[in-house]
C-alpha cells in the first residue's frame, strides 16, 4: 500500500470517529422536552436526520485537518521551507482567508440551490488541490493550495451549518451544532496526535496528499447520500423569524455577534497555530510532546462542546449569550496562566492550563453559529455565511498579527497579551440584555 493511501486509511479509521458516534447517540436522545410547542413540523425523513448529521460530522472533520496540520507541523514546516514565525503564521493565515471569502457566496448559494451539490463540489475541490501538494516546486504555490483548501472549508462549515438549521428542531438545534463543532475538535484531536508522527514517517506532502484522499471519499459519500429537507404538509420553515433584507443586514443584535465571533475565532485559530511553536521554543519541548498538548486542549474542547449545547438547550432554555461570556472569562484566565507561567513549572500544571483554555476558548462556536442562525431566521443560510466570514477575517488578521509581533519583539509575551485583549472586546459587546432567540420555545418559563 503507498504512503498516500496509508495515510487516508488511518484518518479514516482514527478512535477520533468514536466521538463522533457518540455524538450521534447523544442528539438521538436529546428529545423536545414535553409540553414544550414549536412551529417546527417534523418531516417525513425524520428519522433521516441522523444520516444527514452523520455527513456533516465527516465532512466537519476532514475539511479543517489542513489547518490543524499547519499548526502540529508548525516546526517541522519552519525548518524544511525555512520560515520565520510570521511566514508560518501566514500559511494558516491564507487557509483563513480562503475560509473568510468562501462563507458568503456559500450561504447565498446555499439558500437557493440547496446543500448536497455545494457539499460534495466543496470537498472535491480541496481533495483535487491537496492531492497536487507532493508535485508543488515551490513554498509560495504551497500558499495557493492552502488558500483553495481554505475555501472548500469555508464552504463545508457554511452549508453543514444550514443542513443542521434545516433538519434539526429548536429544542435539538444547538446540541446538534455541538456536535458539529465536536468534529471539529476530533479534527484538531487527530491533527496533533497522528500528523506529527505521520509526517516524520512519510513526510509532509504525503499527509496533505492523504488528507485530499479522504476528502474526496466524504464527497462521494455526499453525493450518494445527502438529501435536501422535505417540506411538511404546511410549508412551515424550521426557523420562525422574519424575513426580507433586515432579517440579516439591518440587524444590529446580529452584528454585535458578528464582532464577538471575530475576536473569538481571532483567539481560537492564533492559539492552535502556534501553541506548538511557543512550546517548543519557550519550554523546549520536542515537536512530538508540543503536539500531544494541542490534542489535549482539543480533546478538552470535543469533551465540552456537545454539553454546553445541551446545556444552551435545555437548562438555559435558550439563552445562548450568558454561557458566551462565561466561556470567554475562563478563556481569558488560561491565557493569562500560560502566559506568566515559567518554562520548567511541573508537567502536570502546563496540560491543565491548555486543557481549561480548551474547554472555554476552543468550545464556543456551537453556541454562537446556533445564536446567528437563530437570529437570523429563515435567511439561516446568509446569516451562517456572514457569522462564518467574520470568524475568519478575525482568523487571518489575528494570527499574521501575532506572528509578526513575536518576530519583532522576538518574545511572545505581547502577542499573547493581544489575545487576552480580543476575548475582553468580546465579552464586552456581548453585555446588555440578551433577545429571545428565534429558536426558543415560545412557552417555556425564562429567569
Amino acid at each position: 500500500m503507498t504512503p498516500l493511501f496509508q495515510d487516508a486509511t488511518s484518518l479514516l479509521t482514527t478512535p477520533q470517529i468514536g466521538p463522533l458516534c457518540g455524538a450521534l447517540c447523544l442528539v438521538h436522545w436529546a428529545t423536545p422536552p414535553a409540553g414544550c410547542e414549536t412551529s417546527f413540523t417534523r418531516p417525513s425523513g425524520d428519522r433521516y436526520r441522523h444520516v444527514i448529521l452523520a455527513l456533516v460530522l465527516l465532512a466537519q472533520f476532514l475539511s479543517p485537518l489542513v489547518a490543524f496540520s499547519l499548526g502540529a507541523l508548525g516546526p517541522l514546516l519552519r525548518d524544511a521551507l525555512a520560515l520565520t514565525r510570521e511566514q508560518v503564521g501566514s500559511l494558516a493565515a491564507f487557509f483563513y482567508a480562503g475560509t473568510a471569502l468562501g462563507c458568503l457566496p456559500a450561504g447565498w448559494a446555499a439558500d437557493r440551490l440547496g446543500a448536497r451539490p455545494l457539499l460534495t463540489a466543496a470537498q472535491v475541490m480541496g481533495g483535487l488541490t491537496l492531492l497536487t501538494v507532493p508535485l508543488l516546486p515551490a513554498a509560495g504555490l504551497l500558499r495557493l493550495v492552502i488558500f483553495a483548501t481554505g475555501l472548500a472549508y469555508g464552504t463545508v462549515t457554511v452549508v453543514t451549518g444550514k443542513a443542521i438549521a434545516e433538519w434539526f428542531p429548536p429544542e435539538q438545534r444547538a446540541t446538534a451544532f455541538g456536535a458539529k463543532f465536536l468534529a471539529l475538535s476530533c479534527a484538531g484531536i487527530g491533527a496533533g496526535v497522528a500528523m506529527p508522527a505521520l509526517a516524520l514517517w512519510v513526510g509532509w506532502s504525503q499527509v496533505f496528499a492523504g488528507l485530499g484522499g479522504s476528502l474526496l471519499a466524504s464527497a462521494l459519500g455526499a453525493r450518494l447520500l445527502y438529501r435536501e429537507r422535505p417540506l411538511d404538509a404546511s410549508g412551515a420553515e424550521p426557523i420562525a423569524a422574519p424575513e426580507g433584507r433586515d432579517a440579516v443586514w439591518g440587524n444590529r443584535q446580529l452584528w454585535r455577534l458578528f464582532g464577538v465571533g471575530f475576536l473569538y475565532e481571532g483567539v481560537q485559530d492564533t492559539f492552535t497555530t502556534y501553541l506548538a511553536l511557543f512550546l517548543q521554543e519557550r519550554w523546549g519541548l520536542p515537536l512530538t510532546l508540543a503536539g500531544s498538548l494541542l490534542a489535549q486542549a482539543q480533546l478538552a474542547a470535543a469533551a465540552s462542546r456537545v454539553p454546553y449545547g445541551w446545556m444552551s438547550d435545555r437548562w438555559m432554555h435558550g439563552r445562548r449569550q450568558p454561557l458566551l461570556r462565561g466561556l470567554g472569562v475562563v478563556a481569558v484566565g488560561a491565557l493569562l496562566a500560560l502566559l506568566v507561567l515559567p518554562p520548567g513549572t511541573a508537567y502536570p500544571v502546563l496540560p491543565l492550563v491548555v486543557m481549561l483554555f480548551g474547554v472555554s476558548g476552543l468550545s464556543w462556536g456551537g453556541t454562537y453559529l446556533t445564536l446567528a442562525s437563530e437570529l437570523a431566521g429563515r435567511a439561516a443560510g446568509m446569516g451562517v455565511g456572514l457569522a462564518t466570514t467574520c470568524l475568519y477575517a478575525g482568523s487571518t488578521f489575528t494570527v499574521s498579527l501575532f506572528g509578526r509581533l513575536a518576530d519583532e519583539t522576538g518574545s511572545y509575551t505581547l502577542s499573547w497579551g493581544l489575545l487576552i485583549l480580543w476575548l475582553l472586546v468580546g465579552i464586552g459587546l456581548l453585555g446588555g440584555r440578551r433577545p429571545v432567540a428565534a429558536g426558543a420555545c415560545a412557552d417555556v418559563p425564562r429567569p
